[in-house]
């Protein structure tokens, strides 16, 4: 994790600020990399409800009631996916403005 958030300082170019672990820079990366992990988790897991409604739908088994099942296994994923990923976009648009406030600062 650590690494990561030195990766995201580094790449909003504000590694002074990260430097300090209990600044805004640093947790705010630190959040960052928190959500890229729950996306990580996020699209395993839909990976693994579609792997598994093609085997259920290879093996033949598509009456209506399974369908169903498969279609909301795989759409609750999609749903968790999705909302890793609007939560990895808002904290990394939180980072890019606190950046880009720290570097106008710094010019002053």
């Amino acid at each position: 994790m650590e690494k990561r958030v030195n990766e995201l300082v580094a790449e909003f170019g504000v590694e002074a600020e990260g430097a300090d672990r209990y600044g805004l820079v640093a947790q705010l990366a630190a959040r960052v990399a928190e959500a890229e992990r729950e996306l990580e988790r996020a699209g395993a897991e839909l990976t693994g409800a579609t792997e598994d409604a093609m085997v259920n739908a290879k093996a033949g088994d598509l009456r209506t009631a399974v369908r169903g099942d498969l279609l909301a296994a795989v759409s609750d994923k999609a749903a968790a996916f999705d909302a890793a990923l609007m939560k990895v976009a808002e904290r990394r648009t939180a980072l890019a403005y606190i950046a880009e406030s720290v570097k106008a600062s710094r010019a002053n």
